[in-house]
This record gives C-alpha cells, structure tokens and sequence, in this order.
C-alpha cells in the first residue's frame, strides 16, 4: 500500500509538462512491489500450496449443503416454491436434496440431473 500510494503522489506533484522529476521515485516503488509480489508468489507456494489436496468428501458435502442448490429448481417447480423450500432448508439444516424427496416435488430423474453441480457449470440448451 505504501508503493502504491508514493506512486500516486508522486505522478500528481511531480509532473509538469513532460516532464516529472519523479519518475524515478514512482520506477523504484513499483519495481520493489514487483519483487516483493515475486517472492510472497514463491513463498505462498512453498510454504501453503505444495503438496496441499483438496478434501473431495468436504467439497462436495459443501456443495450439498449450499442453498444456491435450489437456483437450478425454479424452471421445475417455480420460484415460490423453490423460496420456501430454501428457508426450510436453511430452518432445518437439512439440504436441497433431502427436502426434494421428503416432499416428493420431482421424480428422482428429474431431481438427480436438476441438481447435478457439474451440470450447471455448463450453458444449458
């Protein structure tokens, strides 16, 4: 933050016409961010993200629990119902999924590919 504001104030107060006294102030502060964002890269990988595995049971317990699940109900059974059926899941910890069947809004076809994750990451014919 500090090479970013001693950049900004020096392109304002050092400059007139073409010509900016303190163009080698604003070259020094933005080269030493570029090497200070080079080494936090280095040590980030180093230190946090080698060897680091993602938790595939989590994820997708994540992603069962998330009421954005619903979103992809509301052509199937309308957004009031879609609504009242994202409180309930939120008021009862139970998920989407779970709801769906309990109340038998779709058949278990339909429910599957309608809340299939991976399904709506892609565009949709």
């Amino acid at each position: 933050m500090g090479n970013d504001q001693t950049v900004a104030i020096s392109g304002a107060a050092g400059g007139q016409f073409q010509l900016n006294i303190m163009m080698p102030v604003m070259a020094h502060a933005t080269l030493e961010s570029v090497q200070l964002l080079a080494t936090m890269s280095r040590t980030f990988v180093e230190f946090c993200a080698e060897g680091m595995e993602a938790n595939e049971e989590v994820c997708n317990a994540s992603v069962e629990q998330s009421l954005s699940m619903v979103t992809s109900l509301n052509p199937l059974i309308g957004y009031e119902k879609a609504a009242a059926l994202a409180k309930k899941a939120f008021a009862t910890g139970k998920t989407i999924r779970e709801l769906c069947r309990e109340e038998g809004l779709l058949p278990e076809t339909t429910l599957k590919r309608a809340l299939d994750p991976l399904r709506m990451t892609e565009p949709q014919e």
